[in-house]
């Protein structure tokens, strides 16, 4: 039997039911108006005072480091800040964090977009810089329902936590495709030119409170039948 057709009880050929758009958010300065995992990290150290010790040791190592990787960098950093502690209390932070603190930063306009998409049927995925877990609290925080995700790994090394994957630019493209075989999207959300790899396949864009840089860089990359929305929820 050809495809893209199905047969009913009467054995008749009927058209198979079109996939839902899917639909990509970003997450910092979208959905929260914040850089989450940073604030996290200011947090973090600015409580423990050894902690904070370590990572000004070490930042001028980063500091160095950053001149050839931004990523390499921020490792050497997220080392210095769980170096010594058990995972586990890490991910403890983490999800106190995510459930008692990120809630006062979220994006209601943004999050409205969100419902509005998941009540519509869409296929909804989050594409994220930050860790899913801080995401994943957030959204049990306000009794969201689960929704996929792709965003930065952590891993074990010498002591401490790296990143294994920073979830950035292209990758975010690949972590969609390998993670729950996403090739194609309808609409992004995002405010932040960085997702220009997501942007190019969107035909239809919410840029969320732009600079003006990111806005004309955008008009500069779509296309004209690309839509373009700029949503300043203020």
């Amino acid at each position: 039997m050809g495809s893209g057709v199905s047969v009913d009880e009467t054995g008749l050929g009927q058209p198979n039911e079109a996939p839902p758009p899917v639909v990509v958010f970003d997450f910092d300065g979208t959905l929260v108006c914040r850089d989450s995992f940073f604030d996290f990290a200011v947090r973090y150290c600015t409580g423990r005072p050894g902690r904070l010790l370590v990572v000004s040791a070490i930042l001028p190592l980063a500091l160095l480091v950053a001149l050839r990787s931004l990523r390499a960098a921020g490792s050497v950093l997220l080392w210095g800040m769980t170096v010594g502690a058990s995972t586990r209390s890490f991910v403890g932070a983490l999800r106190r964090y995510g459930r008692h603190t990120l809630p006062e930063y979220a994006n209601e306009a943004i999050f409205a977009e969100l419902t509005r998409h998941v009540q519509a049927g869409s296929r909804v995925v989050i594409a994220t810089g930050t860790v899913p877990l801080l995401v994943r609290e957030l959204l049990a925080a306000r009794s969201f329902g689960q929704l996929p995700i792709v965003g930065s790994r952590l891993r074990r090394k010498w002591g401490g936590l790296v990143a294994e994957t920073h979830c950035t630019g292209r990758t975010k493209v690949h972590e969609l495709r390998r993670r729950f075989g996403i090739v194609q999207w309808s609409t992004v959300y995002t405010d932040s030119f960085a997702d220009r790899s997501l942007l190019r396949g969107a035909t239809d864009i919410a840029l969320v409170d732009p600079s003006s840089r990111t806005l004309i860089r955008t008009r500069q990359l779509i296309s004209q039948t690309t839509a373009l929305r700029v949503l300043r929820p203020g």
